[in-house]
């Protein structure tokens, strides 16, 4: 038997995208700020703003909006529907109070144009109501494979990590990317690197994985990179390398 037949989405991002292609028509109807906007996979359900506009009550709400906008949506959610919310960095203790009240969080990133395996996604999930934390962890087992349970502070850590394996990462790519762009290079040429680099942590901890010239000590090479980096990336380029000098340091004592 499935739990929840009936979601409303609260959001318009790239998570609530992800989530109405996971449940399909289990997704009755999407709250938004405003409706006077076009996108197929939406196209099927209807754009509301406000609960008022519901002619039912769902079985589940899933706010997928933005940290700062998540207090005001609870308390504007009917206290009777239960409410789940896809942050990963928001305390359950930091929100009203009420019965069925949780967190239904995707630890990915998502982008709407990128197409995402959500069956590999891992779920994190929480609520002070323990039959409701089972309930959603039983919905998110239906579109994922990888779903715990997580208290507050460790989805908090977890949502540090991700920040910086993703978006950080990330803009070392965006910095490697300007910087190939200047020298009328192809960034295409580093995927296959990028490809092995991240693959290899399926075989090994990152620091075992960790090469290149800081930890073969080769300080010679590092001054010569250094010369024709300039700015943030030439700051962020000697931060990194001493960054990896003093883990590996730390980790041989």
């Amino acid at each position: 038997m499935k739990v929840f037949e009936s979601i409303v989405i609260v959001g318009r991002g790239n998570v609530s995208y992800h989530l109405v292609k996971a449940f399909g028509n289990r997704v009755k109807a999407m709250i938004v700020k405003e409706t006077n906007f076009i996108e197929d996979w939406y196209s099927h359900l209807p754009q509301l703003t406000s609960y008022n506009e519901l002619d039912f009550l769902p079985d589940l709400v899933l706010i997928c909006v933005n940290d700062t906008a998540i207090h005001e949506v609870i308390e504007k959610t009917p206290f009777d529907v239960p409410v789940a919310y896809t942050s990963g960095s928001v305390k359950l203790s930091d929100l009203p109070n009420r019965l069925k009240l949780g967190v239904f969080y995707p630890l990915q990133t998502f982008s709407k144009n990128v197409a995402t395996d959500i069956s590999k996604v891992p779920f994190l999930i929480e609520s002070e109501n323990v039959d409701f934390a089972v309930e959603l962890k039983e919905l998110a087992a239906q579109i994922s494979s990888n779903v715990l349970f997580a208290n507050s502070q460790d989805r908090f850590h977890l949502h540090v990590a991700a920040v910086m394996v993703n978006n950080f990462t990330n803009h070392l790519y965006a910095r490697a990317f300007d910087f190939l762009k200047e020298k009328e290079l192809d960034f295409d040429l580093l995927l296959p690197l990028i490809e092995e680099t991240s693959s290899k942590l399926n075989r090994m901890n990152p620091m075992d994985a960790q090469t290149g010239p800081t930890i073969r000590g080769d300080e010679k090479i590092e001054s010569k990179h250094l010369e024709v980096l300039n700015g943030y990336s030439k700051e962020i380029y000697e931060l990194m390398a001493a960054s990896i000098k003093s883990l590996h340091e730390k980790n041989e004592l």
